[in-house]
């Protein structure tokens, strides 16, 4: 490493950086390309992004009427309720209440395997206080699905918790939840992104590059 490291460096006889011409074409020709290649990498940057959330993400629909949907949705309300009265650095994040309202939910289900109930009994022993799962739950998310009367459960959480995880999971694809994998669809906002892109000339197979 040394040899190459202290290899002379020839000197650059160079006075100052050249100066780029301009290249010819009208100012709004100009936007218009600065648009086409923004929109391209937007739709680059989205679907490395849904990669990054089929890999790090577990997602499953259900239906909104499911304790589990009932239990998260109502802690979500309260805590914002909470905030009212107390100061949100008391509280902690909201996703940590709405993960401790998953847990108790899904424990009160029906025929949980006995290992899988005794994992998330533990788990809730362990646990008394929101900041003790701030460095372990990193999303816990509810949100409307597409199909009507049916919503989106998204969590990601440390090593330590996957096993939690699994039960939980578990559970719910045992009581009517759909367990997705792969990445997501695209969003309204990436087809109409792409459907613009091909208005201006630009095919599918740039667009989605």
């Amino acid at each position: 490493m040394d040899s190459w490291m202290n290899t002379p460096v020839p000197s650059n006889s160079t006075q100052g950086p050249k100066r780029r011409k301009l290249q010819p074409g009208s100012l709004d020709e100009k936007f218009k390309r600065l648009t086409i290649v923004n929109g391209k990498l937007g739709l680059h940057l989205a679907a490395r992004s849904r990669l990054h959330d089929a890999c790090n993400v577990r997602v499953i629909t259900l239906g909104d009427k499911h304790p589990v949907s009932i239990a998260m949705t109502e802690a979500g309300r309260a805590y914002f309720l909470r905030k009212k009265t107390v100061q949100p650095q008391q509280l902690g994040s909201p996703h940590l209440y709405v993960w401790a309202s998953a847990i108790l939910a899904a424990r009160k289900l029906q025929d949980i395997p006995e290992p899988d109930l005794q994992l998330l009994n533990a788990h809730v022993a362990a646990y008394d206080a929101p900041g003790s799962l701030s460095h372990l739950v990193n999303v816990c998310t509810i949100s409307k699905a597409w199909a009507p009367e049916t919503v989106r459960l998204e969590f990601a959480v440390a090593e330590e918790l996957q096993l939690v995880l699994q039960a939980v999971l578990k559970a719910l694809a045992n009581t009517g939840g759909d367990l997705k994998a792969g990445p997501p669809p695209k969003s309204k906002h990436e087809r109409a992104v792409a459907k613009l892109l091909l208005e201006l000339g630009e095919g599918p197979e740039i667009a989605g590059e």
